[in-house]
């Protein structure tokens, strides 16, 4: 293989990573940014005492080479866990917030699923394999587990993790490996127990919930550091092939000769301007949804809190009909997030369950979160510290029509040779997921003849 020169637009942590893989392979990399920092969705702020984040919270490692990255760039002792506390999480139900079970024995006890709940749940393996293509996760939970596991784990946990809905998401999509495992195994059941059994014979990977010492930042930052050039402040908007290659146009210059185009931005930023000849394959790329999200940081003093605050957060179902999606406790989680004798909270509010509130004014939204946090974590008085993150369009939906944006994506690659589409909405949204995949996708152009 001869090596390349190649231009990957947009510093997000999938491009980062390709591009960091294909320099150490040799080839010449340019990366443009139309943002003045790096890491896409990541980015941790310092305000004196307090350390927030304005995007990801935390970054699960949950296989070999993500930690085999991480260790490649020397960040490893820069890593901290989260601890038993990121193993501890609540679901508000009526009010309350109950510790999500981790064991047979807390899933006897909890009152978090009535006894009706849980003997429908014992009635999973004798379910059988689905057969619609497109179902929607909510269908599947409810056909495979019932409906109050969709109501009180499910439907919470989506909207912490896609900020949607569980109707609105295709299982295939959005959680392949729940299909996976029933058309191999023919429940849900039988997987986890097939796993268990792996496990039991040497081949499980610790997952660890971890950040850096300085937020998730660190990890954009490295990533830059070791890039030779990385050109921020650079927004692309012409991409063109000529017999001479691709050339780029971004920031009012003309950069020419790439042989290769990474294009790591979200779908809604990919239009006609920016690529000639996309037409209707164009128009499909806008089916994938990305819901308004706001972002919430309160800092309390720790009198402030009557919860004792131990654990990772607490997840709210539509059921409760709160105006809040979730709270994570990030200074239970990791140490340096907040002043000493103090507490930050991270609050999400809108999504695709209430996308309205996501647009209202930061005072509004600090009022609504604050009467939440008396009501659920028996907060009194004002937060010390408030800041909002607005986020007009968060997370890419894989919505049960996605095959079609998946194949608009296919297809306009093929008419644009030497185009590559790659981010969070091919194959996972996650940092992890992202990660694996900017690797892959380096292993897939260095394969290019």
């Amino acid at each position: 293989m001869k090596n390349k020169r190649i231009a990957i637009v947009g510093a997000g942590i999938t491009g980062l990573t390709s591009a960091w893989k294909l320099q150490e392979s040799g080839n010449e990399v340019v990366v443009f940014e139309n943002r003045n920092y790096p890491g896409g969705s990541i980015k941790t702020v310092r305000e004196g005492d307090w350390q927030i984040e304005y995007g990801p919270n935390t970054l699960q490692i949950k296989s070999e080479e993500v930690l085999q990255f991480i260790q490649n760039l020397n960040l490893d002792q820069e890593l901290i866990d989260a601890g038993q506390a990121g193993n501890k999480r609540f679901i508000l139900r009526e009010g309350e917030l109950i510790q999500v079970p981790m064991k047979i024995s807390e899933w006897v006890k909890t009152p978090l699923f009535s006894r009706g709940g849980k003997v429908r749940m014992l009635k999973e393996p004798f379910v059988g394999r689905g057969k619609d293509p497109a179902e929607t996760l909510s269908s599947f939970v409810e056909r495979r587990v019932g409906r109050e596991f969709l109501d009180f784990a499910i439907d919470p946990f989506v909207s912490g993790v896609y900020a949607g809905t569980p109707e609105q998401l295709a299982v295939k999509y959005a959680f392949p490996k729940m299909v996976e495992m029933e058309q191999k195994y023919g429940s849900l059941t039988g997987g986890a127990l097939a796993k268990a059994w792996q496990n039991l014979n040497g081949h499980d990977f610790k997952t660890r919930l971890v950040s850096f010492k300085n937020g998730l930042k660190q990890l954009p930052e490295r990533l830059t550091q070791l890039l030779k050039e990385v050109r921020l402040n650079h927004e692309v908007t012409r991409l063109q092939h000529t017999s001479a290659g691709w050339y780029i146009q971004a920031a009012g210059k003309k950069f020419e000769g790439f042989d290769i185009v990474l294009l790591n931005v979200p779908l809604y930023r990919i239009h006609e301007q920016l690529i000639d000849g996309g037409g209707r394959i164009l128009d499909v790329l806008q089916y994938a949804g990305y819901p308004p999200l706001s972002i919430l940081i309160t800092g309390y003093q720790r009198k402030q809190v009557e919860h004792p605050l131990d654990g990772f957060g607490f997840l709210v179902p539509e059921k409760e009909n709160r105006k809040i999606l979730g709270t994570l406790f990030n200074s239970s989680l990791f140490p340096d997030r907040a002043p000493e004798g103090h507490v930050l909270l991270t609050t999400f509010a809108g999504g695709g369950r209430q996308p309205g509130l996501a647009s209202l004014p930061s005072e509004k939204l600090m009022d609504l979160v604050n009467r939440e946090h008396k009501e659920i974590l028996g907060v009194t008085g004002e937060p010390v510290m408030a800041d909002h993150i607005y986020w007009p369009k968060s997370i890419p939906q894989y919505s049960p029509d996605y095959g079609q944006v998946l194949e608009a994506v296919d297809k306009l690659e093929k008419e644009h040779q030497g185009l590559y589409l790659i981010g969070n909405y091919r194959g996972g949204i996650s940092v992890p997921d992202c990660i694996g995949n900017g690797l892959k996708w380096a292993e897939k152009i260095m394969a290019v003849p």
